[in-house]
């Protein structure tokens, strides 16, 4: 791939055109073929790109919060978000050195109307944006491998179009659906029996809302 470390220590290739990184890896482009690889490097503290954790603060509200991963947790990012239907990811391995993981892609275009390409994405991964969450971050949640999931991180710089003008998302963070959680968040626990309907080809739950409530109590 022509990629090496210059004299500062810093990436560089004779073959590849650097891209805009981004905080888990730094992507080269392929012209002539049309693909993009993407070098997730192990950091000084044993990281390797980042996760999503559903924690419960001193209140017990759930947030999503920011964790580092480890090379295991992010190869089961990118199989999760591979089989849920995101762009096509192929895992190359690990670079001879051992410090970087190697993905790649095929080339992503720019994108529309973000809300538009991101709901057509989040449809695409079969995905359920809860409305309500009452948390800072906005998570989807998907159903694969048998297990709920979150999905979080889908800002613009993640939403992208595929070579037939397809939205799609090309990166994202996720972590499992943690059945504490679960107990404890009605939205939660509605948006994984959702997500399951989905992923098996089935329409999700409907539900109501207030048509079920009399004018009194509103």
């Amino acid at each position: 791939m022509g990629i090496r470390h210059d004299d500062d220590g810093l990436l560089e290739s004779e073959l590849l055109v650097p891209l805009a990184p981004g905080a888990e890896a730094s992507p080269y482009l392929d012209r002539e073929w049309g693909a993009v690889y993407k070098l997730f490097d192990l950091r000084t503290n044993g990281a390797l790109g980042k996760k999503i954790e559903l924690l419960p603060d001193s209140e017990g509200n759930f947030e999503v919060v920011l964790c580092d991963a480890v090379l295991s947790d992010t190869l089961e990012k990118l199989a999760v978000l591979n089989e849920a239907g995101a762009l096509p990811t192929e895992i190359l391995g690990l670079s001879e050195s051992g410090g970087y993981l190697i993905v790649k892609q095929p080339l992503a275009y720019p994108r529309g109307d973000f809300e538009s390409d991101r709901k057509t994405a989040t449809t695409a991964i079969r995905g359920i944006l809860p409305l309500f969450t009452g948390m800072r971050r906005t998570v989807a949640v998907i159903w694969v491998d048998n297990r709920a999931w979150l999905v979080s991180d889908l800002h613009e710089r993640n939403i992208m179009r595929d070579s037939d003008g397809v939205p799609t998302i090309i990166d994202a963070l996720t972590g499992p659906v943690p059945p504490s959680a679960m107990k404890h968040l009605p939205w939660l626990r509605e948006a994984v029996e959702d997500a399951r309907e989905l992923r098996a080809g089935r329409p999700a739950v409907k539900r109501k809302r207030f048509e079920d409530v009399d004018n009194d109590s509103l």
